[in-house]
């Protein structure tokens, strides 16, 4: 009798647009609610035609993120005979997506794009998936600070490595994502896009990023499905697990290098995506939510990109800084629904409590990591602080930690300081911060 295969991906919902003007018709005809699968990955189809104007892509967007975009690459004849103003049968779309980097319960809105650029709704789609977990026992657990720049994290990171139950090596000069490295890898690999190119590659593999698949149409599902779902799911686990290995060995080598040898922890810089994966391969592991006012950090990443002539922090992705605002607006929403979603498990720390309070601040985190918290051991660490990096000369933008807390009173426009309090608002209010 075959082994009973075990369910990591459950389709809840899935629901049709009312219709619209802008569309002649469209609909998804896979997955249906109730739908499972072994392994975690989503199998999405169906079709789009437009009113007027052709439609050119179909896009799933979760939380207002883009997770995939695909041409209408299907033919569906008996569909497209219904409707005199297609000129070919080419209306149906497939697109397959991993469900790692999403929360376990996800809702994932499918749209068609037409040609003009005009967006509307086809359908949605909820699902939930079981956690990514492997059973192995790391050597050391992982604290993660989920942050963007310039919020103070090389502070945290410099005050984190002074502790004795924390390895971290040289977060001053080249803010180590060895985490970050390992778990992005094993998030590209357990994509569809990806692990299927080593069966059907449909690219030239001279490439040598063949194997990644993002340039490549979208693959088709292999026809043998047990082969697919094992891809997507016993072997995502054991990628997880490699993963795993390879971090624990070189925090290993590390600590051989550097003398060190036994700390509990390692201490890094993550983002939104790590860290949400690394809450489920490391359930022992602990996160750090290092956030300041949004404004000020606004100030701080125009003053540093002035200060190095350099147009950083993803400043050089859009026109202006309103659009700019709008953008960091988006991402701290999603710190703010991360935090939601795991604060049972994690510790916010705030800029201005480390730098104009420090003692009270380190106390709190690090009775939350679970280390010593005594007073001696928290001077010790500050007393760090007064060492001096000559790497880190050009790192300030302010002329003292205190006269960085509020500088965008003084610092933004008012039409900037309105824009920051449309974008930012409910979020600086989540933290503890004061709307404009």
């Amino acid at each position: 009798m075959p082994p009973v295969a075990t369910m990591r991906t459950r389709v809840l919902e899935v629901t049709d647009a009312p219709a619209s003007d802008t569309l002649a018709g469209a609909g998804i005809n896979s997955p249906q609610a109730g739908a499972e699968r072994p392994d975690w990955t989503l199998d999405v189809r169906g079709w789009a035609v437009g009113s007027e104007e052709p439609v050119t892509a179909v896009e799933g967007v979760h939380e207002g993120s883009v997770l995939w975009r695909v041409p209408l690459m299907v033919h569906r004849p008996r569909t497209a005979a219904r409707f005199p103003q297609v000129s070919s049968d080419m209306v149906g779309f497939l697109a397959l997506q991993s469900v790692l980097a999403l929360p376990s319960r996800h809702e994932i809105e499918v749209r068609a794009v037409l040609e003009g650029g005009t967006q509307a709704p086809i359908g949605s789609i909820v699902a939930e998936r079981a956690p990514l977990r492997t059973g192995y026992e790391p050597r050391r657990q992982p604290i993660l600070i989920t942050t963007f720049g310039r919020t103070g994290s090389m502070l945290l990171m410099r005050l984190l490595s002074s502790h004795p139950e924390v390895l971290s090596y040289k977060p001053y000069r080249f803010e180590q994502r060895i985490a970050s490295y390992w778990i992005d890898a094993l998030l590209t690999l357990s994509n569809p896009v990806s692990f299927l190119r080593g069966v059907a590659p449909q690219v030239g593999v001279d490439d040598a990023m063949w194997w990644i698949g993002t340039e490549a149409p979208m693959p088709w599902p292999l026809r043998d499905e047990p082969v697919q779902e094992w891809l997507g799911g016993e072997a995502v686990e054991a990628l997880a697990i490699v993963s795993q290995q390879r971090i624990d060995a070189l925090y290993e080598q590390i600590a051989a290098t550097i003398g060190a040898g036994d700390e509990r922890f390692f201490a890094e810089k993550s983002n939104l995506r790590v860290s949400a994966v690394a809450a489920e391969l490391y359930p022992e592991g602990r996160e750090l939510f290092l956030v300041r006012d949004f404004r000020d950090m606004l100030c701080s990443v125009f003053a540093y990109n002035e200060k190095r002539g350099v147009t950083g922090f993803g400043r050089a992705q859009v026109g202006t800084d309103t659009e700019y605002i709008e953008r960091l607006g988006g991402w701290a929403a999603s710190l703010a629904r991360a935090w939601e979603r795991r604060q049972d498990r994690a510790h916010v720390v705030r800029y201005e409590d480390l730098v104009l309070d420090p003692e009270p601040a380190l106390a709190g985190l690090l009775r939350h990591v679970g280390v010593d918290s005594s007073t001696e051991t928290i001077q010790e660490m500050l007393d760090r602080l007064g060492e001096e990096i000559p790497e880190l000369r050009e790192h300030p933008t302010s002329p003292s930690a205190g006269r960085s807390v509020g500088r965008w009173r003084s610092e933004l426009s008012p039409e900037l300081s309105a824009a920051c309090d449309e974008a930012f608002g409910p979020v600086l209010e989540l933290f503890g911060y004061e709307r404009a």
